[in-house]
């Protein structure tokens, strides 16, 4: 798990697959390894969703 950190660290998440939502924009989850909200850029990678992302 220590290794998972360590990619989150450099915006490299994990989704919770069990949880993820299409807003219309965007898929959207929290990451497994840090909770943090999360998006799909492609298939298969993740990046944090910005505040400003998550308002619109």
């Amino acid at each position: 798990m220590v290794f998972y950190r360590v990619l989150c660290m450099f915006n490299r998440h994990r989704p919770d697959r069990d949880r993820v939502r299409w807003t219309g924009l965007n898929y959207v989850a929290d990451c497994k390894v840090c909770h943090q909200r999360i998006r799909r850029i492609s298939k298969g990678r993740w990046s944090l969703l910005r505040q400003s992302e998550s308002e619109s």
